[in-house]
């Protein structure tokens, strides 16, 4: 093998015309390694559609067939043409997406792809809210988010020194619902703030690369029809801000755009809390079920919120920047980690009033609209920026393992 050759794989059983914010990631993250001259190739069970955005045109669609996360008789199956379509086309390395919602199975997987030769890693997007819960009743007491973290990351440190023979060293792993568990030989995280919460030991090869941008900006004229969209509408995500909004402050000349994320009955929840407000009564909330082009939606957007509780990264906070479209978050360090100063951000602990407050003093402030709107440009760019440093850094990086 050439030294510093790479070719990398990575596999998600999700993937474009899926279009969750781990399948965005993936996808761009294969475009953005194949722009440095990095061979990268998404594989994937799922299969392309005509009629929807598929992604990166960089992928193998093995099998052509989607199947549920019970159907092990399947995957299984598909497990098979994964070895052999690596072993047929040289990858260096692997990466997976989405491990643990099959967690005992990507063990083996792992474990067969690294007797191949191959390096095999994980990507890490979220923390779990059970994790998450301490962390945040803690911050209640202090406003520190840094301080808050500590006795979690102490708790979990203390996982590890349990003597019980049948407390197997992969078991807290488990417990903290870390990649850990599945023994890759890498993790890339999407964010230094979830990657502080798996791997209590320091044991393991890690990378911190943030979700890849859109290249340009977009200048944007603020509309004479108040627009404001929202995004995934999940408990965890801020829904009950939503609701709140859209059901108690709808008399204003505004109009609501809800783009449906989330997962089984969720979406339907979320349409049963606005069901009875003065908004939908008068056709001022517009709910989208999928978009094929986010530009079209930004471009008729006058303010996105984004009032997400618990967040890998915060992604969804960032692209409406790009378009020139100023951007409220929640004071969550996933979310400020990636719109810094470039955003408007709200107490973690303060109600629907006090947003709207702020929607209300923006909206109809061209002077202080502008003014976000140039900061949000400005963290465009030094995220671009961090973006170009952080793959050389990480193609160094991967060399390295090899």
């Amino acid at each position: 093998m050439v030294v510093g050759y790479v070719k990398v794989g990575i596999v998600g059983l999700h993937w474009p015309p899926d279009w969750g914010g781990a399948e965005r990631y993936i996808s761009k993250v294969v475009d953005a390694f194949n722009r440095r001259g990095v061979e990268t190739w998404g594989i994937t069970p799922r299969p392309a559609e005509d009629d929807k955005d598929n992604g990166t045109q960089y992928v193998h669609r093995i099998g052509d067939t989607v199947f549920g996360i019970d159907d092990s008789k399947r995957m299984l199956e598909w497990w098979g043409k994964l070895y052999v379509h690596v072993e047929q086309e040289h990858y260096t390395h692997i990466i997976f997406n989405n491990c643990h919602v099959h967690a005992w199975a990507f063990r083996d997987v792992f474990a067969r792809l690294k007797d191949m030769g191959v390096k095999v890693g994980a990507f890490h997007f979220d923390v779990k809210p059970t994790l998450l819960h301490p962390v945040v009743e803690n911050y209640k007491n202090n406003e520190d988010w840094d301080e808050a973290i500590k006795p979690v990351l102490e708790a979990q440190q203390s996982l590890f020194e349990i003597d019980n023979p049948l407390f197997h060293d992969i078991h807290p792993y488990y417990i903290i619902n870390s990649p850990l568990f599945f023994r890759p030989d890498f993790v890339i995280s999407c964010s230094e703030w979830v990657e502080r919460f798996i791997d209590p030991l320091n044991t393991t090869p890690k990378f911190v690369l943030h979700p890849i941008l859109d290249d340009g900006l977009i200048n944007k004229e603020k509309l004479e029809h108040k627009t404001i969209t929202m995004i995934n509408p999940q408990y965890h995500k801020g829904r009950s801000y939503m609701a709140d909004i859209i059901n108690n402050y709808a008399n204003r000349d505004w109009t609501y755009r809800v783009l449906l994320g989330g997962y089984g009955g969720e979406k339907e929840e979320f349409k049963q809390m606005i069901a009875d407000s003065w908004a939908v009564n008068e056709g001022r909330v517009e709910i989208l079920h999928y978009v094929e082009r986010m530009e079209d939606v930004w471009e008729s957007t006058d303010l996105f919120i984004f009032p997400s509780r618990f967040e890998g990264y915060g992604m969804a906070a960032v692209e409406p920047m790009v378009h020139g479209v100023p951007v409220m978050v929640q004071n969550y360090p996933a979310v400020i980690e990636a719109v810094g100063e470039g955003a408007i951000v709200m107490p973690y602990e303060c109600n629907s009033a006090e947003w709207v407050e702020t929607i209300e003093e923006l909206l109809f402030d061209d002077e202080d609209y502008g003014e976000i709107q140039q900061k949000g440009y400005e963290q465009v760019r030094y995220l671009k920026e961090r973006e170009d440093e952080e793959m050389t850094l990480l193609i160094q990086f991967m060399e390295k393992l090899v």
